[in-house]
């Protein structure tokens, strides 16, 4: 073992705080370095390779696709934080993930790179490497990765940084994220809601009932959203909250910090109820009683089956639970394909109508979209 590695090893154990880590896909040398060493139980909780895509899921809790990107890491890293706090109850602990895609024989898209998380006390420490195609090998790419592994964990310790030495053919991207509990365990599937409260504090058990909600990606929150959500309110006498699902139906889980982001964005203005439930009879179940502000696009696509995977019968399932859970759609016009429509273009089947009203234009109306402004600012 080449000194400087002895010494990162050597004041890592010596440092007072105990480690659990999971690495897939690259990084156990690491491993190796830390186990291998005298008084290694000094520090190390444990060291586990859940190398193969159902191990991994296993150990995520969660099924696949796993890819070697930040998101994996950090879960990886939120999941062995648990692990190190249950085996060390009192005392700093630290929780490391890595998920690496290496030189390898077989043909493969994409960059070979390397995606580290430590999760500590209040935050998640985040470094990507991408490696230059071809430059080095495997066994060279190993070493790389590895060294940097036990430079985050050595100062997630709080030593005095000691830099590994990075060749050329190595980029690396380093940031860090706040560390929520809470967000953490939403995403884990481990709770099914948390709100975000006007103060800017997390709770998992919020009020369910007779709210009202406001679903979307608020990619960003504009004058559109906040119009609707008076115009909402004064027709139903409810206070709006946000409601944010990090599963969608037609596109990939929303990451933590992706999460995190928006959230920071929206703290202090609404409460922001965040979910797992991307279709709205699953919402429904978890908020009975409570009313939906949606656009009237929203609206064509509740009542026509070519939204429902299961057609007909899906359909009239998941709108029969509404109706009996209490559930209300207020529905505003909007731009559609470059026209406006309202809920009186909408072809309701009469036992349905129930569930839906109109918000008049008169009360709100805003020609303004979140992709627009996406698209605006580039």
């Amino acid at each position: 073992m080449e000194q400087w590695v002895w010494d990162q090893v050597e004041a890592i154990l010596g440092s007072g705080v105990r480690l659990a880590a999971a690495t897939t896909g690259g990084g156990s040398q690491a491993g190796a370095w830390l186990l291998n060493h005298p008084g290694a139980s000094r520090a190390m909780l444990e060291f586990q390779v859940p190398y193969g895509e159902a191990a991994l899921a296993a150990y995520l809790g969660r099924p696949g696709p796993h890819g070697a990107e930040t998101e994996t890491a950090r879960a990886m890293a939120a999941r062995a934080f648990r692990q190190a706090r249950a085996f060390a109850p009192q005392g700093p602990v630290l929780g490391l993930g890595c998920t690496a895609a290496l030189a390898t024989s077989r043909a493969r898209r994409g960059e070979d790179r390397a995606c580290i998380a430590l999760r500590a006390g209040q935050e998640y420490r985040l470094v990507e490497l991408r490696f230059e195609k071809g430059a080095a090998d495997r066994l060279a790419q190993e070493e790389v990765l590895s060294r940097v592994i036990v430079e985050v964990v050595a100062g997630g310790c709080g030593l005095e940084p000691v830099p590994a030495l990075l060749p050329g053919w190595v980029s690396p991207v380093e940031r860090s994220c706040a560390a929520s509990p809470e967000l953490e365990q939403l995403l884990a599937g481990e709770a099914e809601a948390l709100e975000l409260g006007m103060e800017g504090g997390f709770t998992l058990d919020p009020v369910r009932r007779d709210r009202l909600l406001f679903p979307g990606s608020f990619n960003p929150l504009h004058q559109g959203h906040e119009g609707l959500a008076r115009a909402a309110t004064a027709q139903s006498g409810r206070g709006a909250a946000l409601e944010l699902s990090v599963e969608n139906v037609d596109k990939p889980p929303l990451a933590y910090e992706e999460v995190w982001r928006r959230l920071g964005a929206l703290r202090g203005r609404y409460p922001v109820l965040v979910t797992r439930a991307p279709i709205f009879a699953q919402k429904a179940r978890l908020f009975p009683g409570c009313w939906f502000a949606v656009g009237v696009d929203t609206a064509f696509r509740l009542v026509d089956p070519r939204y429902y995977a299961g057609g007909v019968a899906e359909m009239e399932e998941g709108l029969a639970q509404m109706l009996a859970l209490g559930t209300r759609f207020l529905v505003a016009g909007r731009l559609v394909e470059g026209r406006y429509r309202t809920l009186e273009e909408v072809e309701v089947p009469a036992r349905w109508q129930p569930l839906l009203a109109a918000i008049p234009e008169s009360a709100f109306r805003t020609d303004i979209s979140s992709s627009q402004l996406r698209a605006a600012r580039g």
